[in-house]
């Protein structure tokens, strides 16, 4: 085990149906007040419990330094780029920029592990805002957490934006950029972990990745996946299809509202809080694939603790950070919009920046990444899943089947009690049929205050109208909906509402119009799941 995990670094300073569809659509309404930034003079020691091995209990000094200086509320003109910054796709940079690249992170390793700008207190901020060593601004009875929720994205764009910065300014070069890890690319080479990180005499390497998953092992987009090749390929671009086409609101897509006492740990169906399909599916995916799972935390990247220690992470990250730009302007149907409210346009953070200074910047300032002076090139190959159309492998509707053999009827909350999974469960669910919806309304399935103590690592795939799936059963098929993948943080429990766009499983099945249809949830993972209800409406 290394030194970050076996003491604690000390740095200076500072983690009934019709009325369940009223109720489930008011989650979208927030409450309270925009997440403010927290008082870094309050911090308290991180906690992670070993996945792997003898049950150890880790507390990490994740607490920030505290520059000296006032802090600089961020504007663009302060922070006004002369350069635009072209994020390249890892696999097809030029020796000369890996080299470059590799002098980057030589220099922000080498850096006082007290100075912001290091390595060590870069992958603190991450481990400090994801693993409860601060309080909310306005509560200190709840954590802060900036995943599974609205913040996800603009707080890794921003988190993205100041590392870059740094790595630039550590180098003298203006035109410096990240790379991202190409991994949704299924055709020209993303697909794999990137050669640049390889090399065990490199400051891109880390030593605790998954060695089982070196190239040429292709990606895996959702941890079931098995097969050759070509059935990984196709799985991983319905996954892909799944997770950023049909999810086409920014609710569904990007998570729903996190503010001012919303508490991951202890939440109603009316208050739980909801992460969207990219962090949920494909983002939780890649984490998992990544890290080393014979380490007692399947670090580094299988963890929030260690996860950006690991220089892949802000590749993989930047990949994230494309396909937001990628689902807002370059699928089919026009621009889709982002979130409006204003607590989530005034939600708040806190990065360094290049001189170290402590920076105070808001969403708002996040949702254009051209004015923050960065973009990415088009990528030829997201043609293969933007266009993906999965076909389906059943004919007709499995209701009745499923009524004859026993299936459950499953409501909505508050109509069945808590609900254990188990291994899986199959229920029929009623479903909206041909009841007329508007144009800009969706048919979601919300899975209701799934609760589920972070032991393990656990996934949770979900099929419509296939009552035989599995956690092993071939996710390609209009079938398939989606997967809710949950990233371990032993002791620590998190409830959550769970919404997938299925319409557009529905009528490639052809049962859009049944008012009744057979949902699967089926479990990767021995930990215990419960959930309140099952409820497809729209939305």
């Amino acid at each position: 085990m290394d030194t970050y995990s076996t003491r604690s670094f000390w740095l200076f300073g500072l983690l009934f149906s019709v009325s369940a569809a009223v109720l489930m659509s008011s989650v979208r309404l927030t409450t309270g007040s925009p997440i403010g930034v927290p008082n870094l003079q309050e911090c308290q020691l991180a906690t992670d419990t070993s996945v792997v091995g003898p049950l150890t209990t880790i507390q990490l000094n994740c607490c920030l330094p505290i520059p000296s200086g006032s802090v600089v509320e961020f504007s663009f003109d302060k922070y006004k780029s002369d350069t635009k910054r072209i994020r390249m796709p890892a696999q097809n940079v030029s020796a000369d920029y890996i080299a470059k690249y590799r002098r980057a992170y030589e220099l922000m390793r080498s850096l006082p592990q007290d100075d912001p700008r290091s390595l060590a207190t870069q992958a603190n901020i991450h481990c400090s805002f994801c693993n409860g060593a601060y309080k909310q601004a306005g509560n200190d009875s709840v954590l802060l957490q900036v995943h599974f929720s609205w913040v996800f994205l603009p707080w890794h764009r921003w988190y993205l934006y100041f590392h870059e910065r740094i790595l630039a300014s550590l180098l003298g070069d203006p035109t410096f950029s990240l790379v991202f890890w190409n991994w949704d690319d299924q055709r020209d080479g993303g697909n794999v972990m990137p050669a640049m990180y390889l090399p065990n005499d490199s400051s891109l390497y880390d030593a605790k990745r998954n060695q089982a998953n070196l190239p040429p092992t292709l990606v895996k987009l959702v941890p079931t996946i098995t097969g050759n090749d070509s059935e990984i390929i196709n799985q991983n671009l319905n996954a892909m299809y799944q997770d950023v086409v049909t999810n086409d609101n920014a609710e569904l897509f990007m998570g729903g509202a996190y503010v001012t006492g919303t508490d991951l740990s202890n939440s109603t169906v009316l208050s739980a809080p909801l992460g969207g399909s990219i962090e949920n599916g494909i983002h939780n995916a890649m984490h998992f694939w990544t890290g080393d799972p014979t380490q007692p935390l399947i670090q580094d990247m299988g963890t929030f603790t260690t996860a950006s220690r690991d220089p892949i992470f802000y590749a993989h990250h930047s990949n994230v950070d494309r396909l937001w730009d990628k689902w807002r302007y370059g699928l089919p149907g026009g621009p889709r919009a982002d979130h409006s409210e204003d607590d989530f346009l005034n939600t708040e953070f806190y990065f360094y920046d290049e001189n170290a200074s402590l920076v105070k910047v808001n969403v708002r300032d996040a949702l254009d990444s051209s004015k923050l002076g960065y973009s990415y090139p088009d990528v030829a190959a997201d043609e293969l899943w933007i266009n993906y159309s999965p076909s389906p492998v059943t004919s007709g509707s499995a209701v009745q089947a499923a009524l004859a053999s026993g299936v459950p009827v499953v409501g909505p909350y508050p109509q069945n009690g808590t609900i254990s999974l188990g291994s899986g469960l199959t229920a029929i669910v009623a479903a909206p049929g041909n009841q007329s919806k508007s144009s800009d309304e969706r048919e979601v399935l919300v899975i209701q205050r799934l609760t589920v103590t972070r032991d393990i690592f656990v996934a949770v795939l979900v099929f419509v109208n296939l009552p035989s799936a599995h956690s092993s059963t071939v996710t390609s098929s209009a079938e398939y909906v989606g997967t809710y993948n949950i990233i371990a943080a032993p002791g620590k429990t998190l409830t959550a509402n769970v919404k997938m766009e299925i319409g557009d499983n529905l009528q490639r099945i052809g049962i859009q119009n049944e008012t009744e249809v057979v949902l699967t949830l089926a479990v990767k993972g021995t930990q215990p799941i419960t959930i309140d209800g099952l409820l497809i409406h729209y939305e």
